[in-house]
């Protein structure tokens, strides 16, 4: 039975051969994007899920109350307090992420940016696959590292590198493991660990990793079976309190290993995040996509049903039971699937590696593991229900003798279908019109799609807002390079002035540069914070803000071109400017400075001095972010940050002379510089990749809508060609023909703009709001995809339309 009926639907398909290609062609579109953004919503759904213990590991969050910010990160003591006090903590384990690691290795400098410290506990809690090496040699001596898999090719090629050295800021680190490449569902994208022992053995380093206030490490602990995380957090809060009384407001909450790469409302971000908003964009996107697709079997197979009328009414007479045609009508829909999906595996192959790079995931092989095989299984299970039950319930339940008594009675048994009156099973009865339902199909369809470019439009204004929007300072032709800590180590503050001011000099003194400024870092990205550190007159005492404070020269305002609201900037001839201080707006309003601003005392870092000038609030962070206060100051030995402003055409020139003056003081350093207009894009790089998908899904979605208005036109056109021909020799014109044809699929389009706009503008309302800047919605946009839509559907339909209009009459109203 099951060969009759592939040998039957291979003979429907290859009849029907231009509808039977819209299906596949629709299907194979949509379950590709669909399971391409299946694999991207999975793998950002099962962070960290792969490591055996990963349901009872947690990360301890910081919650400092008087600024209301909450950290990653917690007090380096902390670890082993746990350890010796909270026996309901099975193992806790530290990491210290290493930022910008300057590696020497076969005599070249090197820049890694993922690495990290970690202790003695980290591979008790995380899996690795060693390749070569173990957890025992790696902590058998302080200076030793593990390096990734590629990381170890990279640097040693084919050899092996265990016991081989590379050199780190004075010493040799010994090459103890090589582990597998991170997955791309793991946080911790680390390509180097070295042992916290490493980092201990300096002793400025371990006074700092001593003190219970300094939140610079990350904790992650294993609890034990059955042991309530909301308590064990609140005896952490109590361990805190008891070795730092003045931290006794904080409190500390543990949250789990599978929920930290989507959580929300972390200040310092120390691992990267994804975003749970986006993930539920993506998911709704996928649904949309395959759901177009499968949107465009149903109407075909449904406008065709008259046609199949006879063979239906024939298979009955000879002894057919409904439960064997609807078999025959699912395994069609399932053929169709399954071409579909064969098609589909074709162009996963062919799209993945540029999906890899528009993600910026590192996926593995596709076909390699089993969660793709579930995803496909699951779109194919999905794609035949959804093609096959109604088409296969409406074909299989045709009366037969109606369907055989010829032209007239097939056209009742039409009328009839259209009427609603079809026996399907009573408990499927839909109660409307068949031709109702493919119209509301079509209005699902074009709603999805105009959702999908209203919100494309939305998410492209908002980017173009952020990058070409004044951010308050000027990052044209700017970039920036910093001098090592190194170079400044055992100098007085006079003697580290005395080397910024000497670079700043050469540099200036190069026909290259417009001008040079320097800082503490860069503007783009203002890190450093302070609770409780400023004082100033009118002050409750209870109040300690959290405030970001840049060290800021005589020319950086200039080089820069902030504004000044108030006052002046910092002068070298008034040796007062060393103390006195310049706020931003925000600043003036959120501390409640007295009037007048000007000339009133303040203190930052137990050092007094004068307000001096206002600074319009400028964006130190994301647009993602509302501008905090801040506070510049005039402190020369803070300063390790040059900003070079290079003249037009020039900076090329001014890079290469940057570069030979860096080596000239740092030769055992890599030379790495940033232009501010690349470090300012980055920032909403996470943005930018959302927005290109979005754009190329939304192509696919309307390129699908068209194939299936492409074949309900034909369709149409075809039903109609006796009535069009009667019309024509009455003497309708070819625009009435058109206006005719195109009428029915214009107000489906439109019926659908009016859908889609309000539930548009509702999920942009919510994505702007992750902006604390944020462009406006405006009308014209909704009206922009409507009439986009509305084009797009002109253009699908046209074409058949006018081919029906100027077809020949007498031809078309010859009897069969």
């Amino acid at each position: 039975m099951i060969r009759n009926y592939l040998r039957t639907a291979i003979r429907t398909l290859t009849r029907n051969g231009s509808i039977s290609l819209l299906n596949i062609l629709g299907l194979s579109a949509g379950m590709t994007a669909a399971v391409l953004i299946f694999l991207w919503v999975d793998n950002e759904l099962s962070y960290d899920a792969y490591h055996p213990d990963a349901g009872s590991i947690y990360r301890i969050t910081s919650h400092v109350t008087s600024s209301g910010f909450n950290w990653a990160t917690g007090p380096h003591p902390l670890a082993e307090a746990i350890h010796n006090e909270l026996p309901s903590v099975e193992t806790v384990t530290s990491m210290q992420p290493g930022y910008n690691t300057i590696l020497r290795v076969n005599g070249e400098l090197l820049i890694e940016k993922h690495s990290a410290f970690v202790d003695s506990n980290w591979f008790r809690l995380f899996h690795y696959d060693f390749l070569q090496g173990s957890p025992a040699g790696f902590f058998s001596q302080p200076y030793s590292l593990i390096l990734t898999e590629s990381k170890a090719k990279k640097y040693f090629g084919n050899k092996n590198p265990i016991g081989l050295t590379i050199h780190k800021d004075t010493v040799d680190y010994r090459v103890a493991g090589v582990v597998r490449d991170n997955p791309a569902n793991s946080s911790f994208q680390l390509d180097i660990l070295m042992p916290m022992q490493a980092l201990l053995s300096n002793p400025e380093r371990r006074l700092q990793a001593s003190q219970w206030g300094g939140y610079n490490h990350l904790l992650f602990l294993k609890l034990r079976p059955m042991v309530d995380p909301t308590r064990t957090g609140r005896l952490i809060s109590a361990i805190v309190h008891k070795n730092k009384p003045a931290d006794s407001k904080n409190f500390f909450t543990l949250t789990p290993l599978t929920s930290m790469h989507l959580e929300t409302g972390i200040t310092s971000i120390v691992i990267a995040h994804g975003s749970r908003n986006t993930v539920y964009i993506f998911s709704i996107l996928g649904a949309f996509l395959l759901l177009i697709a499968c949107i465009n079997y149903v109407n075909l197979t449904t406008a065709r049903a008259t046609l199949r009328a006879k063979e239906v009414g024939i298979r009955k007479v000879v002894g057919a039971g409904k439960g064997s045609l609807f078999g025959q009508f699912i395994i069609e829909s399932l053929l169709i699937s399954g071409i579909a999906l064969a098609c589909t595996l074709a162009l996963i192959q062919l799209a993945m590696p540029l999906f890899r790079e528009l993600t910026d995931t590192n996926f593995p092989s596709p076909f390699a593991s089993a969660e793709t095989w579930k995803l496909l299984g699951l779109t194919l299970l999905s794609a035949t229900v959804l093609n096959g039950v109604y088409p296969a319930l409406l074909l299989s339940s045709f009366r037969p003798l109606n369907t055989l008594k010829g032209n007239r009675e097939h056209r009742r048994l039409r009328t009839r279908q259209e009427r609603g009156t079809m026996l399907l099973p009573k408990f499927l009865n839909l109660k409307f019109k068949d031709v109702y339902l493919r119209k509301s199909l079509v209005v699902l369809q074009f709603t999805f799609s105009i959702i999908l470019v209203a919100s494309t439009l939305i998410i492209q204004r908002q980017l173009r807002y952020i990058q070409q929007g004044n951010p308050g300072y000027d990052r044209s032709e700017v970039f920036y390079f910093s001098l090592p800590y190194t170079l400044f180590k055992g100098e007085t503050n006079e003697e580290a002035a005395t080397l910024t001011n000497t670079i700043k000099a050469e540099l200036l003194s190069q026909t290259s540069v417009a001008g040079v400024a320097a800082a503490s870092e860069s503007i783009v990205q203002v890190g450093n914070g302070n609770v409780g550190g400023s004082d100033w007159d009118g002050r409750d005492k209870a109040f300690t803000p959290m405030t970001y404070e840049l060290s800021a020269d005589e020319d950086y305002n200039k080089v820069l071109h902030l504004e000044l609201q108030q006052g002046r900037w910092f002068d070298p001839r008034r040796p007062m400017d060393q103390h006195n201080f310049i706020l931003n707006e925000t600043a003036v309003k959120e501390l409640n400075i007295r009037r007048p601003v000007l000339g009133q005392r303040f203190t930052f870092d137990n050092d007094t001095g004068k307000i001096i000038g206002i600074v319009k609030d400028f964006h130190f962070a994301s647009l993602h972010e509302k501008i905090a206060p801040l506070i510049l100051l005039n402190r020369d030995s803070w300063r390790s940050t040059f900003f070079i402003k290079t003249r037009p055409a020039n900076a090329a020139t001014a890079v290469a002379m940057a570069r030979s003056i860096f080596q000239r003081y740092a030769h055992d350093r890599p030379f790495d510089y940033t232009f501010l207009d690349q470090e300012f894009d980055s920032l909403y790089r996470t943005d930018s990749k959302a927005s290109t998908l979005i754009r190329i899904f939304s192509i696919i979605a309307i390129l699908i809508s068209c194939l299936g208005l492409l074949g309900l036109a034909t369709f149409t056109a075809q039903q109609r060609i006796r009535e069009i021909g009667i019309r024509k020799v009455l003497g309708a014109t070819v625009s009435n023909i058109l206006t005719l044809l195109l009428r029915d699929f214009i107000r489906l389009v439109l019926f659908s703009v009016g859908i889609a706009t309000p539930i548009a503008w509702w999920a942009m309302h919510r994505w702007l709001q992750g902006f604390a800047y944020h462009t406006s919605l405006n009308a014209w946009l909704f009206v922009a995809a409507g009439f986009l839509a509305i084009l797009i559907a002109l253009l699908a339909v046209g074409a058949q339309s006018v081919r029906a209009a100027t077809s020949n009459p007498v031809k078309n109203l010859r009897t069969d």
